[in-house]
């Protein structure tokens, strides 16, 4: 069998033509080519192409428009590109598709700026429930008014037959109605995990409505959110063919191991258009967390580890998670020095030091990379502390968030090859609003600092961190190129020399999600060998990009070489 030749060079390309037809008896032309694009291909052997030839699922040539023409046969379809922007497949590499599929089924305040606005589309969407369903979903923002947060009295006006339920924006609070707390039993003295914290009425001495980081697990634990939060996990199809709509072909999900039944399921009935790296998320309540269960993890990994011989990897039980922080909003996030707009408060950690050094530890000798939420400083230095007691610098561990972080500690990052996996719409989020007063301008500079860990040699992942912020990459990848307020609140970019090239912020949403998950010789870039997932945008980008990418859209979404998105 002939040596398979390497495509990734305009010279061996043209090698290639030479080689290809006259020796190959048993040559097959490609079954799709695709011409006269604008390829961006996230390699950096080779960043840019006029057109591309798909045979068995994967990349099979790429050069220019008249190359590529030269292999097809009467069989092949030819797709005329006319001029439009051809990228990888998306790689989010930090999501949540089961709050997604709340998002789908129940109420999307996304954007709405307004408490008011919140409750009038509140009251709307019960009027088409049956009493006594849960109402989930959320995504409230209480920082655009800056008038306090919501309580359970306000639900109560609009939702006095429904127990709801509602995430905010960053995932870290709940805001719940009375009939919620009654079905979750939840009392001012309600046992919480450690960082968790029941909000309390200073008038009545009642639990007000809103649930803190591990506090959230009482309602989470009511029976009835179970089974309702179930029945919106049926839906997660919607939220797959949602990803595949913005042109994400992979993520790395962190959700429960329900979602990952659905996933391995739809994988063997080739039912599954979408490859799911999956991290086990460690409870708040340690009593119960199967992460620390040795024996579990080695059974995990080898039941759901799914590769098509059509489609390649699919699905990977690949790393764990731990929460070490929560977050700067709500002043839960694990600052060094105090909060500047609270004295009083430096936020605590969810882990003593010891214990997240253990847990690190453990995961990494099994072989497992772990990835911690850190967003406050000293947050990101505990997480720190426990990959330099792991001393495993050969697993693809990763904090995720690092909002702000000690200027020092950029370099440990590159020492430790420990990945900065960031979310630019969570940077741009804040421009404007809380994240000045919260932390001062003196540390701020410090936050989101995207360019800086790349010019300091750090690897950098970019994704959504969805449902907690827009989950389409061209969001985000507009975010880290611009690096303004979406929301208009702020006169230009934030520190500007923090964003980043639309290559760089590229790369970083494509082949290093690849590399992350062990599967970046398979996928996360356009290069010959690589199954064919890639996206054809609705316009052609500039060079360099310019503001046109606000408003760019996905046009079609190949999967392994199959048209996905829009369906047939």
């Amino acid at each position: 069998m002939k040596k398979r030749i390497n495509f990734s060079t305009p010279l061996s390309w043209i090698i290639a033509l030479v080689l290809i037809v006259p020796f190959e008896t048993s040559y097959a032309a490609p079954d799709l080519i695709i011409v006269n694009a604008d390829i961006r291909t996230a390699d950096p052997k080779q960043m840019t192409a006029q057109a591309i030839a798909i045979k068995d699922g994967k990349f099979f040539a790429l050069g220019s428009s008249l190359q590529i023409e030269k292999l097809k046969d009467k069989d092949t379809k030819v797709l005329d590109a006319e001029g439009k922007t051809i990228l990888p497949g998306f790689i989010d590499s930090h999501t949540h598709l089961s709050s997604g599929s709340k998002i789908v089924t129940g109420i999307n305040l996304t954007s709405i700026q307004e408490k008011s606005v919140w409750l009038e589309m509140i009251a709307e969407r019960v009027k088409t429930m049956e009493p006594g369903e849960w109402l989930l979903g959320g995504r409230w923002d209480h920082t655009f008014e800056n008038k306090g947060l919501p309580t359970r009295w306000d639900l109560d006006s609009v939702a006095p037959n429904n127990p709801v339920a509602l995430s905010d924006i960053d995932g870290h609070s709940m805001w719940v109605n009375s009939l919620a707390i009654e079905k979750a039993k939840i009392k001012a003295d309600s046992e919480v995990p450690v960082g968790g914290q029941i909000l309390i009425d200073e008038t009545s001495g009642e639990p007000n409505g809103i649930l803190l980081e591990g506090a959230m697990q009482l309602i989470w634990d009511a029976p009835t959110y179970i089974r309702d939060s179930d029945r919106a996990r049926n839906e997660i199809e919607q939220v797959i063919d949602y990803a595949n709509s913005l042109g994400i072909t992979s993520v790395h999900d962190m959700s429960s191991r329900i979602e990952l039944n659905k996933y391995k399921d739809l994988a063997l009935s080739k039912k599954l258009f979408l490859r799911i790296f999956w991290g086990e998320m460690s409870k708040f309540s340690q009593e119960d967390d199967s992460t620390d269960d040795e024996d579990l993890i080695k059974q995990l990994i080898k039941e759901y580890k799914v590769h098509d011989q059509d489609y390649g990897p699919m699905i990977e039980y690949g790393f764990i998670k731990y929460v070490i922080d929560g977050v700067l909003s709500t002043h839960t996030a694990a600052l060094i020095d105090p909060y500047s707009d609270r004295p009083d408060i430096v936020g605590e950690p969810f882990y003593i030091q010891g214990e997240i050094n253990r847990l690190v530890k453990r995961a990494n000798n099994l072989g497992m990379p772990v990835a911690i939420h850190a967003i406050g400083d000293r947050g990101v230095k505990m997480a720190l502390n426990s990959f330099e007691y792991s001393n495993n610098i050969s697993l693809a561990n990763r904090i995720e968030h690092v909002e702000i972080i000690e200027p020092n500690d950029v370099e440990r990052f590159k020492r430790l090859k420990v990945t900065a996996s960031m979310q630019p719409n969570h940077g741009t989020g804040v421009i404007g609003k809380y994240i000045t007063p919260r932390v001062g301008e003196e540390r701020e500079q410090f936050a989101y600092i995207w360019n800086g860990f790349l010019e300091s040699g750090v690897r950098l992942a970019l994704s959504s961190d969805f449902a907690t912020s827009p989950f389409s990459p061209l969001i985000q990848l507009a975010d880290a190129v611009f690096r303004e307020s979406p929301s208009g609140l702020y006169d230009g970019p934030w520190y500007p020399e923090q964003a980043l090239s639309f290559d760089d912020a590229l790369y970083a949403y494509t082949q290093i999600g690849a590399e992350l998950s062990g599967w970046g010789d398979q996928i996360g870039s356009i290069t010959v060998g690589k199954y064919a997932d890639f996206v054809i945008l609705d316009q052609t980008l500039s060079k360099p990009v310019g503001r046109e990418l606000k408003s760019t859209k996905v046009s079609k979404t190949y999967f392994a070489g199959q048209l996905i998105f829009p369906k047939n």
